[in-house]
């Protein structure tokens, strides 16, 4: 007997049907699961770090995998056209039982548990009808949603055994409201109680190690008072700022990497023309015989009409080629502008993750050896990725200088 080849349309159609619907109880569940908890009467570090990691992990998992299953939802509908367009429409040539024919055992009425008919290996489908639990949705998301776990960045404070208020008159309370928590009079990182939280009110809550070193740090920032401590930043540190960004900084304090599980619209942060006239700058750089001028803006890490602050974190050295918009060529300022209006024409959501690469090449004059500050530095590219509805819709790279140029001597 000559063996089928090609499908039940409608079954396809039908297995489509029941994993869109799956999307959408998931999708359904995630939205309840977000109000439970952040709703939920829990104060406290644990109610802290456990918001933080729904956040920053599973909600942002679970809304990938809704985006997944959507796909392949619309997948399996293009399946089903094109089978229907090989075999002459619904009930053609090679297609047993064609329109109206009963979908296959375990499709009726939606999927149920069990291996799919012919499937070797046991390949099971998550029955249609069956609820799905926080736990359930927790361990299906699994990995880290980050792009570049490398750098160190955590979504969630640390554990501590031991909590410290930092109070005015207490003996690390910083000398005035523009001074920044730990770091001495020189800028150097004292050295604290081990695992530990400080809460230093304005200044924000620090989590040290068991070595005493400061490992992660919440923080307010962006408003008409600017937060010291996001304008002197420690080194090897994770920094949550305003409940919505967390940044990375390296061995030097620098701004490695940003992600932004959840994308806002915020036109109203403030800006600092000061700041951003300091960082800008502009070098003569050789390359191939030649010399020309290359402008680098004081660019947003993360932009101010995302919600992005105007502190020292939030800056880097930006090639104006990457930093503006160009012509037919991707920028920061395209995928900055694809995301605020995709939020706010279409009620689309977006992840934005930016790895920040530095590389050895520098102007004279900065580097470690001359105490030099972490703005000063030039990158020498970004790596961006970007997920729309849970879908990535962006991998790139953004040399930040014409490729083999270097800096004067």
């Amino acid at each position: 007997m000559a063996g089928f080849l090609g499908a039940d349309t409608e079954a396809l159609r039908a297995l489509g049907r029941a994993v869109g619907g799956g999307a959408e109880r998931l999708e359904q569940l995630t939205a309840q699961l977000d109000g439970i908890v952040g709703g939920a009467r829990w104060q406290g570090p644990d109610a802290d770090a456990f918001r933080a990691d729904w956040a920053g992990h599973v909600r942002t998992g679970l809304h990938a995998r809704i985006g997944a299953l959507r796909g392949e939802a619309a997948e399996l509908a293009g399946q089903a056209e094109e089978q229907d367009g090989a075999s002459g429409g619904p009930g053609g040539p090679g297609v047993p039982g064609g329109a109206g024919a009963a979908p296959p055992p375990g499709l009726a009425g939606g999927l149920s548990e069990g291996p799919l008919p012919g499937a070797e290996g046991g390949i099971r489908l998550m029955a249609a009808h069956a609820p799905l639990g926080a736990a359930d949705a927790s361990a299906a998301v699994g990995e880290s949603p980050l792009a570049f776990p490398e750098t160190g960045m955590e979504l969630a404070p640390p554990e501590t055994a031991h909590r410290i208020e930092v109070d005015a008159d207490h003996a690390l309370a910083p000398d005035g409201a523009d001074e920044p928590f730990g770091l001495d009079e020189d800028g150097t990182p004292i050295t604290l109680e081990p695992d530990t939280r400080y809460d230093v009110g304005e200044h924000g809550t620090y989590y040290t190690d068991d070595e005493g070193r400061i490992e992660y740090v919440e923080a307010e920032g962006g408003g008409e008072t600017m937060n010291p401590n996001l304008r002197e930043t420690l080194p090897d540190a994770t920094y949550h700022v305003n409940e919505q960004a967390y940044y990375r900084t390296d061995e030097l304090g620098r701004t490695e990497h940003l992600y932004v599980p959840d994308v806002v619209v915020d036109r109203e942060m403030a800006r600092s023309q000061a700041i951003q006239s300091t960082i800008a700058e502009r070098w003569d750089m050789s390359g191939d015989g030649t010399s020309e001028p290359v402008e680098f803006n004081a660019g947003h890490v993360l932009a101010r009409q995302l919600g992005g602050i105007r502190e020292e974190i939030n800056y880097t050295r930006q090639w104006d080629e990457v930093n503006q918009a160009r012509s037919g060529q991707d920028t920061i300022y395209t995928y900055e502008s694809l995301m605020a209006d995709g939020i706010s024409d279409e009620d689309r959501s977006y992840s934005y993750e930016t790895r920040i690469d530095w590389g050895e090449e520098q102007p004279a004059g900065v580097g470690p050896e001359h105490d030099s500050e972490p703005w000063e530095y030039v990158p020498s590219g970004y790596d961006v990725r970007l997920h729309e509805d849970g879908e990535q819709i962006v991998e790139d790279h953004l040399p930040n200088y014409p490729e083999g140029a270097t800096f004067p001597r």
